[in-house]
């Protein structure tokens, strides 16, 4: 196809190049030579042009390349970068985490023993409170009876004492010394 394409032109420039040498007294074979030597510089021009542009494209293509490749392999190693950390942060939850549970048992346990604590205080103070109003009865009574004593502070005969005694040992309230 280009070849008849060149055939075609040349035709064209022969056919011209006749029709203006005849009228301005060059040969047509001189004004072909040059129409074809303007030909081949101008196309001489345009390829020069052309792996001008071209180089500059390449050059373009290949800076633009090594930096894209620079950016994925920075990219990539990022990842990897971020991908160790995210495996560290993994097992430093689960570690966390299970002491987190090892404290909320130890927490429910002390709670526990607290509530028990408590109890027993609750049933040592109740004891406690029974005890001292008993004692405090119980020094009432004496400092009672010592005031009584006191009041009643004269001789009595050992008679009526031994008397007391008898009396009381005779109920079977008291029990009998071994």
């Amino acid at each position: 196809m280009v070849s008849t394409l060149h055939h075609a032109c040349f035709t064209l420039i022969i056919l011209a190049s006749a029709a203006l040498g005849e009228q301005a007294g060059v040969t047509p074979i001189q004004k072909v030579l040059q129409l074809m030597n303007d030909m081949v510089a101008k196309g001489t021009k345009e390829k020069n042009e052309e792996a001008v542009k071209f180089s500059a494209f390449s050059q373009w293509c290949t800076d633009t390349k090594r930096t894209k490749g620079d950016e994925i392999a920075a990219g990539n190693q990022k990842i990897e970068e971020l991908n160790a950390f995210i495996d560290l942060k993994a097992v430093e939850i689960k570690k966390l985490t299970d002491r987190i549970l090892e404290l909320e048992e130890d927490v429910g346990r002390w709670k526990a023993d607290q509530k028990a604590a408590t109890d027993v205080r609750t049933k040592e103070e109740t004891d406690y409170t029974a005890t001292l109003t008993d004692y405090s009865e119980s020094i009432d009574a004496i400092a009672g009876a010592i005031g009584v004593l006191k009041k009643q502070a004269y001789n009595r005969n050992q008679a009526e004492l031994v008397q007391a005694l008898v009396q009381v040992r005779s109920r079977r309230l008291v029990p009998r010394p071994a």
